[in-house]
């Protein structure tokens, strides 16, 4: 669907920044609930098939569902396994052992990765309000880590899972694709599911998976992340990344810390500071400047 007029085209921001800021910030601790229960590969393949099914058959309910090409197909899993293999796979292994909190703290290299992507590819320098931006977000984030963060191996796991994400992202908006953003998003999805299930059943995570155990909560927890984290997370960020800049698209990494530290106070697994009260003023600062630019430069 194409918006139609300054108005629309605003709301539509206002909404898909929204879904990735609050919806994705959410599903840190829904991961970590998740993978209490279920192993994490198959956790995330669950959620991208998930994903994936209710793409396809609410674009085939409304006959919008486009033929597509080997190259789309290719660019669909070159993407969907850097996103979901590389990055969601090593965020839900990590959380069986980092808080969520904690863990979307050191997912913040995100817009940093995406803008020197984009730089190096159009070898030009991003604009000085969007570095200003993203440096007052990292200072943001590390007023905000302070000493807090867990071991180094799964502090670099992460910062690697964010590169990854962000060349993901990359590659997802840059090759060849769907004109419809929600076809585009079920096709890595659906990809990311498969690459996914087959790395999870080559290590053995679906044999030692007691299937009959799994409680309320962590049944919808899936839900959530499926939903939410998902259909509709996952399309308004591959449509923010057609509309914004992509710092702007990015700064989602530095509002999900203060998202999933909000909710990890309200289930008592942590307490405010007024540490965390100066970071989020930092954190707002830098979303605000790196929105700045909506032009795709």
């Amino acid at each position: 669907m194409i918006a139609h007029g300054p108005r629309s085209d605003s709301l539509r921001l206002i909404g898909a920044f929204a879904a990735v800021y609050l919806f994705w910030g959410a599903t840190f601790l829904a991961i970590r609930y998740a993978v209490a229960e279920v192993p994490p590969l198959a956790t995330m393949a669950i959620r991208c098939g998930g994903g994936a099914a209710i793409l396809f058959g609410w674009l085939a309910w409304r006959g919008k569902l486009e033929p597509t090409s080997r190259s789309q197909w290719r660019t669909a899993f070159a993407a969907g396994t850097l996103l979901f293999l590389g990055c969601h796979a090593i965020l839900a292994t990590v959380e069986q052992r980092v808080p969520s909190g904690q863990a979307a703290l050191m997912m913040t290299s995100i817009p940093l990765s995406l803008v020197a992507i984009t730089a190096i590819k159009r070898r030009r320098v991003p604009p000085g309000l969007v570095l200003l931006g993203l440096g007052l977000g990292v200072v943001g984030i590390g007023v905000l880590a302070g000493s807090e963060l867990g071991p180094t191996g799964d502090l670099i796991a992460l910062g690697v899972g964010g590169m990854l994400w962000a060349l993901g992202s990359a590659v997802g908006r840059d090759g060849s694709r769907p004109r419809s953003v929600a076809q585009s998003s079920a096709m890595q999805l659906l990809a990311g599911a498969v690459v996914l299930m087959v790395a999870s059943v080559a290590i053995g995570e679906t044999s030692a998976w007691a299937r009959g155990g799994m409680t309320p909560r962590a049944a919808w927890s899936l839900v959530f992340l499926v939903t939410c984290g998902t259909v509709l997370g996952f399309a308004a960020y591959s449509w923010l990344l057609t509309a914004t800049s992509p710092a702007a698209a990015g700064s989602y990494a530095f509002v999900n810390p203060i998202v999933a530290l909000a909710l990890a106070w309200v289930v008592g697994d942590e307490s405010p500071t007024v540490r965390t009260g100066i970071a989020a003023a930092l954190v707002i600062g830098a979303v605000i400047l790196t929105s700045k630019r909506h032009s795709r430069e």
